[in-house]
């Protein structure tokens, strides 16, 4: 488990567009004295942009022989197709697969991870969240280090009314467009959001959910942690207009035994389709 290596900073615009340029030159980048020079960014934020990197699922650290052994940051799958496609992490697809990265890893965010897959309410605040998450890890770290996730949960999903949103202005984090929290008076609640979520997206949660199984109860994509239900606060309604879409394109189909309604995935390449919608999605950016 995990909690508040994030040095109080939520992601920033441009920081991880830039830390995947300088990663390229230098896998040890983050190890290095003049990383914050290189990074254009304070010291602080620096070892932030580290945890960053590696929560949203854009790079793993591994021994490498090039390096004799010592530790390097290599570029994920996910990793590589951005770099390759959205190198300034222009597309909302990068963003959703970003979100769905950081919460479902227990072990590298893990106060995210419990918001949306433990936590039942839909309604909390700072003292609720901090109760029942000490409670929940059997008081792991201090209180001060339970604070600081939750103020850097709502920094990354709210935007501060008082901060302005200009391009010139790189605090605000492009994961609050995706509205998945909203303010409620002083408190906070988990909300389905307004936008619709790539389907691409909603395939690779369902895929990396079953594990390599095809067959799938509805009720496990609602209800399970990890799945889509959980990840992307969808209703069961909601979450059957997604699969009508997608049965549509044949990316799977419905299936009822025993009055179970389950359904049943397609072998797509899941990465390969969304290397195509990159594409796709390049293509007509070129063309407007």
């Amino acid at each position: 488990m995990s909690y508040a290596r994030h040095q109080t900073f939520h992601i920033r615009s441009g920081w991880l567009a830039k830390a995947l340029e300088e990663l390229g030159k230098d896998c040890r980048l983050f190890s290095k004295k003049d990383a914050s020079i290189r990074l254009g960014i304070g010291k602080n934020m620096v070892q932030a942009l580290r945890f960053w990197v590696e929560a949203v699922g854009l790079v793993n650290q591994k021994p490498l022989k090039k390096l004799n052994g010592k530790q390097g940051m290599v570029l994920t799958k996910f990793g590589n197709i951005v770099k390759k496609h959205d190198p300034y992490f222009e597309f909302d697809i990068t963003w959703w697969i970003i979100h769905y990265n950081i919460v479902k890893d227990e072990t590298q965010a893990t106060s995210w991870h419990y918001l949306f897959n433990v936590y039942t309410r839909s309604e909390f605040d700072q003292f609720n969240f901090i109760d029942k998450i000490s409670t929940h890890t059997n008081n792991a770290v201090r209180e001060s280090s339970y604070k600081k996730d939750f103020d850097c949960i709502i920094s990354t999903y709210v935007k501060d009314d008082k901060v302005s949103d200009t391009p010139e202005d790189n605090i605000i984090c492009p994961l609050t467009d995706l509205g998945l929290i909203k303010t409620k008076g002083n408190s906070y609640y988990k909300t389905s959001p307004s936008k619709q979520i790539p389907l691409e997206v909603l395939l690779l949660v369902n895929r990396e959910a079953a594990d390599g199984n095809v067959f799938i109860n509805i009720s496990n994509l609602e209800n399970d942690t990890c799945n889509i239900g959980k990840v992307f606060n969808l209703s069961l309604d909601k979450i059957y207009f997604y699969l009508d879409l997608m049965q549509e394109k044949g990316w799977l189909k419905f299936s009822r035994t025993a009055g179970i309604d389950s359904l049943v995935l397609s072998e797509l390449d899941v990465w390969q389709l969304i290397t195509d919608t990159y594409k796709t999605m390049n293509k007509g950016a070129v063309n407007k």
